[in-house]
This record gives C-alpha cells, structure tokens and sequence, in this order.
C-alpha cells in the first residue's frame, strides 16, 4: 500500500474508532476505551520498556525523544515521564489531532505531521532516543526500511534507538484458483468473484490495518549498514503486537 493509502486510511481510522485502531483489544472495538484506561496501558509498556532500555544501555540520555508513528499520543505521552522533551511524528493528521486534545504533558510533547518515506523534517544527530512501537508493522517494508535508516540518521551519537517489527508475516487465505471450464455461467462466476476480490483490496469499502514483517537478519543488517550498534533484540509479545515481533535495542556510536 502506497505511503498516500496508509494515510487515508488511517485518518478514516482516526474519524470511525480512533484508540482501538491503536490499540485493538478484542473487546474494545466500537469506541470502548475509556480514556484513561487507554493512555495508562501506555505509562504501563513504556515504564516497562524504558526499564528494560536502562538495563541493557545504562548510558542513555534523557533529553529529546522521538516517538514514531505516535497515533493520538498514548506512548508519547508516557514517554513525557522519562525524558526531558518527546516529539510525536505521524502519517495522520487526525490522529495527530486527536493527540494534541488529549494530550496532558504540556509544552514538552509536541506533535509533528510527515506524509514522507523520509524523516527530512529532522537535522542529523537530532534525539538522545529513537523510538517506534506497532508502526513499522502497517506499512510496506520499502517504507520501513528506509523509515529504519532515517532512526539513525537522527538519532545523536551515543544515543539510543528502540523499535518493534513482526518478523513474521500472517498468513492470508489465497485467492480461490481459476479452474477452467467451457460452461459459461460458471466462468462469469468465478471471473467475477476474482475480479471483486481484487477490487476490494485496491478499493477497498472500509480503511484497511495492513500488516507486514521484516525478518531479524534483514534488521539487524539495515541498523549496521545505516552505522549503529545492534545491542540485543528479544521477542516482543506486548499488547497490540499480534504476529511474532522482535523488538530492537540499538546505539549509534
């Protein structure tokens, strides 16, 4: 899906059920979060995170973060807690909206829209941390490879970078195969429900959360060539991450 579709779909998104496109727990769909239900499983994952950042990187600085792909800001603002400045940066304008109602952290957070494959909006050597959760996961791996490059590039030398990506993608239903057939009614049936299949998935009724996966080798091997450090990355099985997902722990010399 090009970078223009993930945008409209996730301003749709943002209109029809904002939070549980975020974050979506079974039982919440429909617009049943309750608000600070929602933004304390943030506080919850990034206190969790962060701990386990500090464990493994003791060195981290505690400056301006970067949180990527920010949604209506649960994490960003938890992320408010730990370091002195967060900027949330995404693809959809009302997400964004939505973060700036909700958000309770004051002047610190700030929140920033980029439509682009690119992070230009940013100077080389910008964050102490870099950091992206559920995001990279709904966009075509073109986009986030090059998103994985741009977290180094911005991040300052001797800062840290911390994101998840599902290194498995699901497995969807194929679509049905074409048998060839001389009765005539039969292959306008099977023509036409291949052709409506393939209509829905370029044109599709309803906004679409698209999912896609990068394998470790093929992380690992985009940090290194972008110039960090690969620290460790573990399994990653926190709310929201529904497929088998790595998160990464890297440090840019």
């Amino acid at each position: 899906m090009r970078l223009w579709r993930t945008r409209r779909h996730w301003n749709r998104l943002a209109r029809r059920d904002p939070f549980w496109a975020v974050l979506t727990a079974p039982d919440k769909q429909s617009n049943r979060w309750q608000i600070g239900e929602f933004f304390a499983t943030g506080a919850r994952s990034v206190d969790a995170e962060i701990a386990q950042v500090l464990a493994q990187y003791p060195a981290l600085r505690r400056g301006e973060a970067l949180d990527f792909g920010c949604g209506v800001g649960r994490l960003t603002q938890a992320l408010a807690r730990h370091f002195d400045k967060v900027t949330g940066v995404d693809i959809s304008e009302e997400m964004l909206s939505l973060a700036r109602k909700f958000n309770s952290a004051g002047d610190r957070v700030r929140f920033l829209h980029n439509a682009r494959a690119d992070l230009r909006l940013f100077a080389d050597n910008q964050f102490d941390f870099v950091y992206s959760m559920i995001t990279l996961q709904h966009m075509e791996p073109v986009y986030a490879r090059a998103y994985i490059g741009e977290f180094v590039r911005v991040c300052a030398p001797g800062g840290a970078i911390f994101f998840q990506v599902p290194a498995q993608r699901p497995i969807y239903a194929p679509l049905e195969r074409f048998r060839f057939s001389l009765w005539p009614p039969t292959v306008w049936k099977r023509i036409n429900r291949i052709a409506r299949q393939r209509m829905e998935h370029w044109f599709p009724r309803d906004p679409v959360i698209e999912m896609y996966a990068l394998t470790q080798e093929e992380v690992a091997t985009l940090l290194r060539a972008a110039g960090a450090d690969v620290i460790r990355s573990d399994r990653y099985d926190a709310t929201g991450a529904t497929l088998p997902s790595y998160a990464y722990l890297a440090r840019k010399p």
